[in-house]
């Protein structure tokens, strides 16, 4: 009875859009948490029993589908394609967990005041912390909204091109940090130099050390600071530092600046390609719209309206309107270029019924859309090498056969001879034995 339970729930699983049933559910969630925060803030961190009630629900909720979900995927879940995914949501019900528990041990301590007052406890300072993590939870989201699962995964993927952009970055800060640093304290230290206090103190302020350095150079090319505030007291040391900070400002924001957006961009690019999920969602969404497209396009093709007409295409129909601007805008859109009707046609009617389905067409179309691809030459590659072998066996095997027939004919021309002569020669009759024939031709021999 247990196995059977299983088996339902694990059918379930597979055939159904058990992903897409559990959306709601985190949607609910995530408003939830949000209001829920929003009445603690309130209400002086006093919270209702409904709302503790609704955190199980939804707590006991996400324990079930991780159980079924472990169950069904097993170490799939944390070593598959989705591994992140699947840690994450038990990182999640391990916080729920944890909230719940928090909340209970609270109970059995007999206190009803929130968290800040007993915020002297150090357990307590875990117990903030937990509430804190709850908002991990809206996390969730990502994975059922395909658009923002996209957008996440590729952030997540472009980290690593993140770390070696700062560390260039930081750098590239902290040389020209160094020089600067090192330049101001030397002017700042002549005794002839003369400038105005507020120019002074801003040089100390800014490049005074080299961390100050740093800093006022990272917050010149990210808007921190206008990067005019630190061009007049530069001004003053000697033109060649404002030469320097300026090709410093122009080398970081047009080329170090462009270069990782670029990186970023087409790291970006390659995680969307990369995607599975999103990857199948896209060819099914384009399949379905080019479907949907062409039924539309070819609706007016059963002028008569048959019915049995109505999902099939015959050259006539497509001849006739090969020429109309919605078809050729439609293929155009298939970076499709028809300009032999006939031909094409026939590359579609494999069975050369002289019709073809919307869905054979379509596909048709969609096969021969684009350049060529890899499969599409290893196919021809293949091909071309089992009709070139077929061909070499036929060619040996028509050869065998024909010096066989060379040979028959030759014995026979040599039997109606000597029928017609009435004589058998030493010379045809060596021939008959040497080359074996067995043949059943009546010779005439003079008694």
């Amino acid at each position: 009875m247990v196995g059977l339970c299983w088996a339902s729930l694990d059918a379930a699983y597979k055939h159904m859009s058990w992903h897409e049933s559990f959306a709601p559910e985190v949607i609910v969630n995530t408003v939830f948490i949000g209001l829920d925060v929003q009445y603690t803030i309130w209400n002086d961190g006093v919270q209702p029993v409904g709302f503790h009630v609704a955190s199980y629900v939804f707590s006991s909720l996400f324990l079930v589908e991780l159980c079924l979900r472990l169950y069904v995927e097993g170490k799939d879940l944390y070593c598959g394609e989705d591994w992140m995914w699947g840690w994450l949501d038990t990182f999640i019900v391990f916080t729920a967990l944890w909230d719940i528990v928090v909340d209970v041990w609270m109970a059995a301590q007999g206190t009803s005041e929130s968290v800040a007052d007993v915020s002297g406890l150090r357990a307590f300072r875990i117990i903030r912390i937990t509430r804190i993590v709850k908002a991990v939870r809206l996390m969730r989201i990502f994975r059922f909204v395909m658009a923002l699962r996209m957008l996440v995964s590729s952030i997540v993927n472009t980290l690593k091109s993140l770390f070696w952009a700062l560390v260039l970055l930081a750098l590239i800060v902290y040389v020209f940090g160094v020089v600067f640093a090192q330049a101001t304290n030397d002017y700042l230290k002549d005794p002839e130099t003369e400038m105005p206090e507020v120019y002074r103190d801003s040089l100390k302020v800014r490049f005074g050390t080299v961390l100050d350095s740093m800093l006022s150079l990272f917050m010149s090319i990210t808007d921190g600071i206008s990067y005019v505030e630190l061009l007049m007291p530069v001004s003053y040391m000697s033109s060649v530092w404002v030469f320097v900070f300026l090709f410093y400002v122009s080398f970081t924001y047009f080329a170090v600046l462009n270069v990782v957006t670029g990186v970023f961009c087409h790291s970006a690019i390659e995680s969307a390609q990369n995607d599975h999920a999103a990857v199948v969602q896209n060819i099914l969404e384009n399949k379905e719209t080019h479907m949907r497209k062409l039924r539309q396009l070819f609706t007016k093709f059963n002028a008569d309206g048959n019915a049995e007409l109505e999902a099939t295409i015959t050259f006539p129909m497509f001849e006739e309107k090969i020429g109309t601007e919605a078809v050729r805008e439609y293929f155009e859109s298939l970076s499709l270029d028809v300009w032999d009707a006939w031909s094409f046609f026939k590359l579609l009617d494999l069975d050369e019924g002289g019709a073809v389905s919307v869905d054979e067409f379509l596909m048709g179309c969609l096969r021969f859309r684009g350049p060529a691809r890899a499969m599409d030459v290893g196919k021809l590659l293949r091909d071309q090498t089992w009709l070139m072998k077929a061909q070499s066996r036929f060619q040996a095997h028509a050869e065998v056969e024909l010096r066989d027939l060379k040979t028959q004919l030759n014995l026979i021309v040599d039997a109606l001879q000597r029928d017609a002569s009435g004589v058998l020669t030493p010379r045809s009759l060596s021939s008959t034995q040497s080359d074996g024939y067995n043949g059943s031709v009546c010779l005439a021999v003079p008694e």
